[in-house]
């Protein structure tokens, strides 16, 4: 029997659907968008099985709903595999994936679920009952786990590998966000704080991000994959927003502290990592009016704050 996660979205939700495969390749594949599969297969040795699945309409600026668009070339190799899949699974609950996956893979059984989740994030009457804690916000990585049928404690053993570091390995702060609503302000303040108690600091970000109030090009390292993964397994600590990046380095085995003011940080948190949350966050699905965009929100906790969430 061969599983396909189907997940065509963003490096974070690739990474989540990466924890689950990992677990037993020989049994799973994951389908998802070509861009990732470098850096998934760097963090992964290459124990991966991956699949292709570039569809357009996971982009903001080419949306094409319903287009299989580069996603033919997933159909092609399905057609040479000589794996048999029998379950195509997704937690997304987003009705363009389930109608994508039924024109690109034939003769398997679908187990597709995350519809009322999907409809919170969007509506807020959908959201209500999660707003107001009468019910309980479900984590993704939980989800990936009990959809599959994998123990989540298998997952948490894991991810919870921390290898030992030097006291003099840095500790990382990576301020990537496709949103500067989503990356903490307040970096500069930190970084200070964390080289005034003794410590070395390593700051990246992305080959295109913004960089936070304070932060010249000059302060920061721009990696590519390869040398991204380097960094995070060398440092110390990890500090970052809830990002690609932190789920990154959580799959890596990094000691995690994230750090989160416009979403449910509940729903993304990867087994073994801190989270530092605003008491602004929502308690629900729905993030902050200013989610999707470039306004740079008050109210995330304090740099002394991060400093006491830090672990020893």
């Amino acid at each position: 029997m061969v599983i396909l996660l189907f997940e065509p979205w963003n490096l974070g939700d690739a990474i989540i659907a990466a924890s689950i495969a990992r677990l037993t390749p020989d049994r799973i594949i994951l389908a998802c968008n070509s861009r990732w599969h470098e850096v998934l297969q760097l963090a992964s040795n290459g124990s991966l099985n991956l699949l292709p699945l570039d569809l357009p309409y996971v982009w903001r600026t080419d949306k094409k709903l319903f287009s299989l668009g580069d996603a033919i070339s997933t159909v092609t190799a399905l057609k040479s595999d000589t794996h048999h899949i029998t379950e195509v699974i997704s937690i997304r609950g987003d009705i363009r994936d389930w109608v994508a996956a039924h024109r690109i893979i034939r003769g398997a059984t679908f187990n597709f679920s995350g519809w009322l989740p999907f409809c919170a994030r969007k509506l807020s009457l959908f959201d209500l009952p999660f707003k107001h804690g009468y019910l309980g916000v479900r984590n993704r990585y939980c989800a990936w786990a009990k959809a599959v049928g994998i123990p989540f404690s298998s997952l948490e053993r894991a991810c919870l590998a921390h290898p030992e570091k030097q006291e003099n390995a840095p500790v990382v702060i990576h301020v990537g966000a496709q949103w500067r609503s989503k990356q903490y302000p307040h970096v500069g303040e930190l970084a200070a704080l964390l080289k005034k108690a003794g410590n070395l600091v390593e700051i990246l970000a992305g080959p295109r991000d913004q960089l936070p109030s304070g932060i010249s090009d000059a302060m920061v390292q721009r990696p590519a994959w390869p040398e991204l993964v380097a960094h995070l397994r060398n440092s110390r600590c990890v500090i970052t927003n809830d990002s690609g990046p932190m789920h990154l380095a959580a799959y890596l085995g990094c000691r995690t502290l994230a750090l989160s003011r416009c979403s449910n940080i509940a729903e993304w948190l990867p087994p073994g990592v801190t989270a530092l949350s605003s008491p602004s966050s929502p308690r629900g699905y729905r993030p902050v009016a200013g989610y999707w965009s470039d306004q740079i929100l008050s109210g995330w906790p304090s740099p002394v704050e991060v400093m006491g969430s830090l672990r020893p």
